[in-house]
């Protein structure tokens, strides 16, 4: 009987993880760096370099009514209801890219690059931190997903990929103009004086 209950669960078990690794066509890829302690995402397909991703220090959360340890300055931006592939990997050593939300745990690996997907349906702001214990600062590595609109998405993709203003350029002076002064002929010279007579 024991046997019989492993080979059940096997069966399910590895129906599910088949079915889990069966990646559909996605929309866009992420890519995520794990670091000693933060997180860097890049967007290969919209040319969006690494972008960092800190933690929020405890009177910037508290300032912004977000949850401490879970809030980051720049959040991953995602469109909602799109397939998004993401890319785990680590710089220095093994992390752990996990969303409890979107039932996401992934090892980042130095040297490894590992696959994941998730599809939110629906829009909000998700929290997930490091799950692999990387140093005396692991958990304060939180990771911060923004879902929005496709439109917000499209929005937020142009204000990263925007080439940086030009700098005003300082007017010329202006050219200064020259009035010549009319000048009064010079007068003929006085004649001399009358020699003395004798």
């Amino acid at each position: 009987v024991p046997v019989v209950i492993l080979m059940v669960i096997a069966i399910f078990s590895f129906r599910l993880l088949f079915a889990y690794n069966d990646m559909p066509k996605p929309y866009m890829t992420v890519k995520a760096t794990g670091y000693q302690w933060y997180w860097g995402y890049e967007y290969p397909d919209q040319k969006i370099s690494e972008i960092t991703s800190v933690p929020l220090k405890k009177e910037e959360a508290a300032a912004k009514g977000v949850p401490y340890l879970l809030a980051a300055d720049k959040p991953l931006v995602v469109p909602v209801n799109q397939v998004i592939r993401v890319q785990v990997t680590g710089a220095d050593v093994i992390h752990a890219f996990a969303l409890p939300a979107f039932g996401l745990k992934t090892d980042a690996i130095p040297g490894r690059l590992n696959e994941t997907w998730f599809k939110a349906d629906t829009i909000g702001v998700y929290y997930g931190q490091c799950s692999e214990l990387c140093g005396v600062e692991h958990s304060n590595m939180p990771i911060e997903i923004h879902v929005v609109s496709q439109a917000d998405f499209d929005v937020w993709v142009k204000s990263k990929t925007a080439p940086p203003a030009a700098p005003a350029t300082a007017a010329a002076p202006a050219t200064a103009t020259v009035t010549p002064v009319a000048t009064a002929p010079a007068s003929a010279p006085a004649a001399a004086p009358a020699a003395p007579a004798v």
